[in-house]
């Protein structure tokens, strides 16, 4: 068949409206079109087929056998048209394929995929790609548009990236499981001053120095983890205590380590990032997964010695 013989999309589509409908009229209602030309188009596709497609019955078309087997051979070519149209309506829901992001361990491991899953049940079939790092690699990450969303443990300052802040959460303490401190509900700078503490880098790092100068107590870590989530490690290794963020604890506390809440009250507030200028259709899913990832970091027990959880208890 010659590329001008070859049948049109837009003539099947007034035949299968026909086929639906059973009236010219009808269809071409359906259609948004003239009566005219839905007579026209069944006219061209009878000629181009060679063989009648309907029969005049009063004011009804009935389909030739000829035409039932036509419509039985393009149910296909539909049902593939309206595959393509839901694909080109979720690409402009989402604008690229896949959501790339770029995380510190902490949120990463945790609150990140949380919000990550509950984005996907809205969109089962989308894509993302997770990198954990650090603060800096994350921060670098989204500046060279290698992520199109950054989350990173503490306020972010000084940066031409958009930021958002997370809700706050509250320093705990983890300790070993077997420790005398455990019989405390929480724990302070006077107690916790006593052992060997472990330093969770350079974030968290300034806020419990803080804590411990307001009561008065020198903040003196015999290890520096750099990492909430080595700290943890290394109290489940019988290395001594830390104060890490609640993130980390929950995720990194085992059968051989506890939780209990810091005190003074000390907050941690985290940030999103991604660049200042991103296309309309990029906005919405990171606009949504940003949502999500607030709610999620909003879920986080703020008063870690009342959670019922086994690492509380």
């Amino acid at each position: 068949m010659a590329q001008d013989d070859q049948i049109k999309i837009r003539l099947l589509e007034v035949f299968d409206a026909v086929m639906q409908t059973g009236r010219v009229t009808s269809a071409a209602s359906y259609l948004g079109i003239s009566q005219p030309a839905v007579s026209a188009s069944i006219q061209r596709l009878e000629a181009q087929l060679g063989f009648v497609l309907f029969e005049r019955e009063g004011r009804v078309l009935a389909p030739t056998p000829a035409a039932r087997h036509l419509a039985e051979a393009v149910r296909p070519v539909f049902s593939a048209m309206a595959d393509l149209t839901e694909e080109v309506r979720r690409f402009a829901r989402t604008g690229m394929a896949h959501l790339r992001i770029a995380t510190t361990p902490s949120l990463g491991h945790g609150v990140a995929l949380d919000a990550l899953r509950d984005l996907r049940r809205g969109d089962p079939e989308m894509r993302a790609d997770v990198t954990v790092c650090n603060d800096d690699q994350v921060l670098q990450a989204v500046e060279l548009g290698q992520a199109d969303i950054g989350i990173v443990l503490g306020a972010i300052e000084e940066t031409d990236l958009h930021r958002t802040l997370l809700p706050p959460t509250h320093l705990v303490a983890v300790i070993p499981r077997d420790h005398a401190l455990t019989k405390h509900a929480t724990l302070g700078p006077a107690e916790l001053a006593k052992e060997d503490l472990i330093d969770a880098g350079r974030v968290i790092s300034p806020l419990v120095a803080g804590s411990f100068a307001r009561q008065g107590v020198v903040y003196s870590p015999r290890f520096e983890a750099h990492q909430s989530q080595t700290a943890c490690a290394m109290v489940r290794a019988g290395l001594g205590v830390t104060v890490v963020d609640v993130f980390a604890a929950e995720l990194y506390a085992s059968k051989e380590s506890l939780i209990r809440r810091f005190y003074p009250p000390t907050k941690l507030t985290n940030t999103v990032l991604r660049p200042a200028a991103i296309p309309e259709s990029k906005a919405r899913v990171l606009a949504d997964y940003t949502r999500l990832l607030h709610a999620a970091t909003d879920h986080v027990p703020f008063l870690a010695h009342q959670h019922r959880s086994p690492i509380y208890n």
